[in-house]
């Protein structure tokens, strides 16, 4: 337990670093469990519509739909916002500068300029909360890989899914 802790706060202090004021990231974690946080400086964030994780998962069962992108994903980090177990969406976090080259429009991807609330590192499912880590950050800086996060929505939309 306090290894993963250590690596909850490695995890907690990279992604703070995005901002000008880190300690401000740090405070909105302790105090509301999502700090708002710039994307395209140390991170992009793709939106992946959860339409298609459920199509290609074959499932609607959230702790199997958890367990399917953590294995395609290859254990890259991805957060969802709760709304009322729907999970309309999974944001899947990816190298900064993805969102110059993204090929699926309709699926976006935020990048420099624009920002995304991000929950406090460490905080599952288990625990609550209006959003949480469906795959947590194993360690500062390993990401979910573009590529792979474009071909799990494509096989969504192969499954039947459509995005919207």
């Amino acid at each position: 337990m306090a290894e993963r802790q250590l690596d909850d706060h490695a995890v907690a202090r990279w992604l703070a670093a995005a901002t000008p004021v880190p300690r401000l990231a740090s405070a909105d974690w302790a105090r509301d469990d999502l700090a708002l946080l710039p994307t395209g400086v140390r991170f992009d964030v793709v939106v992946v519509p959860g339409a298609e994780v459920r199509a290609v998962s074959r499932t609607d069962q959230p702790r199997l739909l958890d367990r399917h992108l953590s294995r395609v994903l290859k254990r890259g980090p991805v957060f969802c916002y709760d709304s009322y177990d729907s999970y309309d969406s999974y944001d899947a976090v990816v190298p900064d500068g993805t969102a110059r080259n993204w090929p699926i429009q309709d699926a976006p991807c935020l990048g420099l300029g624009q920002t995304t609330a991000v929950p406090r590192p460490g905080l599952t499912r288990k625990e609550g909360g209006r959003a949480f880590w469906v795959v947590p950050m194993i360690s500062a800086a390993v990401l979910c890989q573009p590529r792979t996060v474009a071909n799990l929505i494509l096989a969504g939309r192969r499954s039947g899914a459509t995005c919207g």
